[in-house]
């Protein structure tokens, strides 16, 4: 009879296995040019997170057509720092646990425009904080566990919804795409669309738990929708 040998895989090889699994996940599958919101373009003091005016040149992020000025328009960074985060992975923990998967460099699907529109200069964090200041009724504040003071605030599909609904930038059941534009598939789930061509069809790039990693979908057929249209 022929001897079976059991290999047994001791615990310290395991957690090398999963180091290095880990380590490679978080090279190549992540997202960590954390510059576009903890810079400071214009060297004023206040990050790029929250500066309304990115550039220091005077004018509002949404007012200006270059808010990062680098000489290219705000839908050309856009749509180039959207295509960037295809491939990045999901975040199944979707920021809990400590946010390990954020910390990783996995995204949720409103991180796909939130980061898209933060190397453009715009952000989007400063734009609901500014908002809610202003107009705290525009958000379900569900008692006080969303608000600005709260981890999650920011990477809510909601809050970009109540934002768009609450300034007039949210185009109800949007009859074609822009490039640029948030759209909803519910208020829960969010992608962004950066081409549109003319047989009617638009491409997104979208973060989603079923596709795993972020993908970009070329020529995809427009379905009526909700969109949040913040470029002009």
């Amino acid at each position: 009879m022929k001897k079976i040998h059991i290999f047994a895989i001791s615990a310290s090889a395991l957690l090398v296995v999963f180091a290095l699994v880990g380590l490679f996940l978080y090279q190549f599958h992540g997202f960590h040019d954390q510059k576009v919101f903890s810079g400071n373009i214009d060297q004023d003091h206040i990050s790029n997170e929250f500066d309304a005016d990115t550039d220091g040149d005077g004018v509002a992020n949404l007012k200006d057509s270059d808010a990062n000025e680098n000489g290219k328009s705000n839908k050309q960074d856009v749509v180039s720092e959207a295509k960037r985060l295809v491939g990045v992975l999901y975040d199944p923990l979707k920021g809990g646990h400590g946010n390990i998967g954020g910390k990783m460099g996995f995204i949720v699907c409103i991180d796909v425009p939130r980061i898209a529109y933060a190397d453009a200069g715009i952000s989007l964090d400063q734009l609901l904080k500014a908002d809610y200041a202003r107009h705290p009724g525009h958000y379900e504040t569900q008692g006080g566990t969303n608000t600005p003071a709260t981890p999650y605030f920011y990477r809510r599909v909601r809050n970009v919804y109540d934002y768009a609904r609450g300034n007039g930038q949210l185009v109800r059941h949007a009859s074609t795409p822009k490039v640029g534009d948030i759209v909803f598939y519910s208020r829960y789930h969010a992608t962004l669309v950066i081409g549109t061509h003319k047989d009617g069809t638009y491409d997104e790039v979208s973060a989603s738990p079923k596709k795993i990693y972020t993908r970009e979908t070329l020529h995809k057929k427009w379905k009526i929708r909700d969109v949040a249209r913040l470029l002009n």
